[in-house]
């Protein structure tokens, strides 16, 4: 019998794969991340290096405000580049001249993937875009990350992290609403990018063992945006409207997430914040019961409190308790709860089950037992930083490399191929990357179902396993089709889950179990969101399935991971946030913090996910052989502020929350124009960039000279600020945008879920694709943010209705007779 479980083996999934890297700062992390799985990663730089060595915050503080000091120090070392730059090679090529392009054809002749962020058109002119490089190498894998993609309205339009935020809507939904909108508190686009550049190489990958072509890949980082939304692009075109609380209505109070239920998701405690769900559903329900239990035992309960907490929603339904009490109740428990600290707090919610978490800085993440003892930290130049964003059991990730120094790798980089060239079938017809790949879907909620939608929209055939007895908490949740609440009418869920075949099974059963086990064994992927040991618990976890079946695939992910001393707490993204250190980054420096829109995290894991799916599919295509993923949604989100918290182990700084301030641009801030709650986003992170702005925005007092260098401005920022909000605040958004824009300074509007629809570099790319849902009818669902030249993604039917393609799963996938069907029906 085959190994069910054999050990590690070395390299990683991508050993072998040469990448060439050209990515600006827009898209540095994709290097980094296939370099973790195992592929040789070249850094193409010029020969003052690649700008992102020049990227703050840097080591003892030097730098933060963009400057490395006078032409005659030592430049400082930049932190986002020791978090990125890792384990890859140098190679000094000068691209402005003849003799650097022909370096770059001879790379390219060798090489199995590129990737580049430079704007459109910029490697075209020299002679080395997609067109030029496959003359050279037909199996290259051409990666192009820009702000709005290669071609379109906007595709030349200049962009800054905090614009493409905002031309992305995310920015709008985020901050209080009696100050401006703000952005996550570090920029985010360039990251949701560069692992989607990532993930979507290694899915061409795929498609090229078999064809031997490669393709050329367009990453829109406003399109990574747009998909970090949650539910809010599903309220326009379902219930007319943005979510509440957001566009016209942001001043507005927020409504309660239960109506009578005035509960903070985030509150202050003895030593900083958490976020805690209290309410009517399971976990915010056991939050309530064990609070007041905590409480009981500390002392006797005030009046408000002492009643039935486990039935108090039926009792207000039946008139036994009036909701004012239970609102009473609950303001006494967050009482009672702010006295603690957050360790306090999280000792007593873990083992109870309670929805509580500490929201964490980079100290905190640091001293964290858990992310210890998962051995999550690596050292690198003897400094603590992220590591492995997700286990691999038997070609496990390595990390440790430290970024390389300028042109190290000069001379010592060979034009051959490293692997057998794929063999290219002159007129063969190509096939989606993951066409006959297998995948029994068991997740739920966000990560999960997102991981698996992707397989599916590459060509992989989908079943996802649902219950009728335990419904998925987003087939629970708003928006609703023409708001009629019903888990069928859920674009939420739907969102997720398009492309995808349905099952209802219940397994509370031998029997339901039973036809998860045949599942299970029909499949060649198994991806899977429960609290960890749950699947083992039902005869279904890795050791049991993966016997006899060494070319099975599975991928588990929940918050925290499958081991590890807190593996079973239990989560979604808005505790995710809070934990992996990104919530306290977003607000105001006077106030708590905002924290990022929705369940953030849910959005970012998925992406760390793909790409280690798809390594791993890669890989087994080799091998012949499969391995179980352990994906920790926190660790992964780590990532997304790796310099942060390399500036903590570095020069001890935590970092908070930033407001509208930069570490790169100034000016940087989201301004109000004419309008009801309307505003346009602008920075300045070069000279030439401030050189536009003057000409166009009312700054004469700062014509001086000396405001062109960056520490200036950041002196008199509040004042440049008040001047550009007293002009901004005479003109719609959109048009002074245009104008801006025009003068060669980033600037978006900030978009509402609703404005994204009429937006016209999404409608050019085809963003938005309706589909035709059983019960929905007619609905757009968010499309594929790359554009694949050869083999595009394709969202081939509507998400199912709950269980609404079990016979056939049951007929004409497992091979079950009729009399069978009957009986599991």
């Amino acid at each position: 019998m085959a190994e069910s479980n054999p050990g590690p083996e070395g390299g990683g999934p991508l050993r072998g794969i040469r990448v060439l890297d050209l990515a600006t700062p827009r898209a540095e992390l994709a290097g980094c991340v296939l370099a973790d799985l195992g592929a040789e990663v070249i850094k193409i730089e010029p020969p003052e290096g690649a700008a992102s060595r020049r990227v703050p915050p840097f080591v003892n503080g030097n730098g933060t405000n963009g400057q490395g000091g006078n032409e005659h120090d030592t430049p400082p070392e930049s932190l986002f580049w020791a978090a990125y730059g890792r384990g890859k090679l140098s190679h000094v090529v000068a691209l402005a001249e003849p003799a650097g392009q022909a370096e770059l054809r001879r790379l390219a002749a060798g090489a199995d993937v590129l990737i580049e962020s430079f704007d459109p058109g910029a490697l075209d002119a020299l002679g080395l875009g997609y067109a030029a490089l496959r003359a050279v190498n037909p199996a290259l894998v051409y990666v192009s990350v820009t702000p709005f993609g290669q071609d379109g309205p906007m595709a030349h339009a200049p962009a800054s992290d905090l614009t493409v935020e905002a031309a992305g809507a995310l920015l709008g939904l985020q901050g209080d609403g009696d100050r401006p909108p703000l952005p996550v508190g570090y920029p985010q686009a360039r990251s949701h990018a560069g692992i989607q550049a990532a993930a979507d190489a290694i899915i061409a990958l795929n498609e090229r063992a078999r064809s031997g072509l490669g393709q050329h890949l367009d990453v829109s980082m406003q399109a990574c945006m747009v998909w970090t939304l949650l539910q809010a692009t599903g309220y326009p075109p379902n219930e007319g409207r943005d979510p509440p609380g957001s566009g016209p209505e942001r001043t507005q109070p927020k409504p309660p997430r239960t109506a009578g239920l005035n509960t903070p998701e985030l509150f202050a405690c003895a030593d900083g914040h958490v976020v805690c769900l209290m309410g009517p559903f399971a976990t915010g329900l056991l939050t309530m019961v064990e609070t007041a239990a905590w409480m009981a035992e500390e002392g006797p309960l005030p009046d408000a409190v002492a009643v039935h907490w486990a039935t108090w929603p039926q009792d207000v339904e039946a008139g036994r308790l009036a909701m004012e009490t239970v609102d009473a109740g609950a303001q006494h428990m967050i009482a009672f709860l702010a006295g603690k600290t957050k360790k306090e707090l999280f000792a007593r919610a873990f083992p109870k089950k309670m929805l509580i978490a500490p929201v964490n800085n980079v100290a905190d993440l640091i001293e964290d037992e858990h992310f210890s003892a998962r051995d999550y930290w690596i050292e690198i130049d003897g400094r603590r930083q992220p590591g492995c964003f997700a286990k691999l059991s038997r070609t496990p990730l390595g990390v440790g490399a430290p970024p390389p120094a300028l042109g190290t790798a000069n001379g010592a980089v060979h034009g051959e191929r490293r692997l057998a060239a794929p063999s290219v079938h002159a007129g063969a017809r190509r096939a989606q990357p993951f066409a006959g790949i297998k995948v029994a879907d068991f997740a739920w909620a966000g990560v999960g179902p997102i991981i698996s939608k992707a397989l599916a929209d590459h060509g992989a055939t989908v079943v996802h396993v649902e219950s009728r007895k335990r419904l998925d908490v987003v087939r629970a949740l708003p928006p609703f089709k023409d708001r009629i609440v019903d888990p069928d009418r859920a674009q939420m869920m739907a969102n997720f889950n398009s492309s995808k075949l349905g099952l209802a099974l219940d397994f509370a059963n031998d029997r339901g179990r039973g036809v998860a086990r045949r599942l299970i064994d029909w499949a060649d992927v198994v991806v899977e969101s429960f609290t960890a040991g749950t699947m083992a618990r039902l005869g279904l976890g890795w050791d049991t399935i993966s016997r006899g079946r060494p070319d099975l695939i599975m991928l588990s992910t929940t918050l925290r991971g499958q081991t590890g001393p807190y593996n079973t707490y239990g989560g979604y993204g808005n505790q995710g946030a809070a934990t992996a250190g990104i919530h306290g980054l977003t607000g105001w420096s006077d106030r708590a913090p905002a924290g990022p829109y929705g369940a953030y995290t849910d959005f970012i894991a998925p992406r760390f996910g793909v790409a280690a799916l798809a390594a791993a599919l890669y890989e087994r295509g080799r091998s012949g052989r499969g391995q179980h993923i352990d994906l920790a949604q926190a660790e992964a989100a780590i990532h997304f502020i790796a310099p942060l918290v390399l500036d903590y182990t570095a020069n001890g700084r935590i970092a908070g929350p930033a407001g509208h301030g930069s570490l790169e641009c100034c000016p940087h801030g989201v301004y109000r124009a004419a309008g009801t709650e309307r505003y346009v986003a602008l920075s300045v992170e070069t000279e030439a960039q401030w050189r536009g702005l003057k000409s166009v925005a009312p700054l004469a007092q700062f014509a001086d000279p000396r405001f062109d260098a960056p520490e200036v401005r950041r002196a008199a920022c509040a004042d440049i600020d008040a001047a550009l909000g007293a002009w901004c605040a005479e003109h719609e958004p959109f048009a002074l945008a245009e104008r801006l824009r025009g003068a060669g300074v980033p600037a978006a509007p900030v978009q509402w879920p609703s404005d994204l629809y009429r937006d016209p570099q999404l409608a050019h790319r085809g963003f938005f694709v309706t589909l035709d849902h059983s019960v929905m009818g007619p609905t757009p669902y968010d499309g594929p943010a790359t554009r694949f030249s050869g083999t595009p993604a394709h969202l081939r039917k509507a998400a199912p209705t709950l269980g609404e393609d079990t016979d056939h799963v049951l007929r004409d996938l497992l091979g079950m007779d009729a009399a069978e069907v009957a009986e599991h029906r």
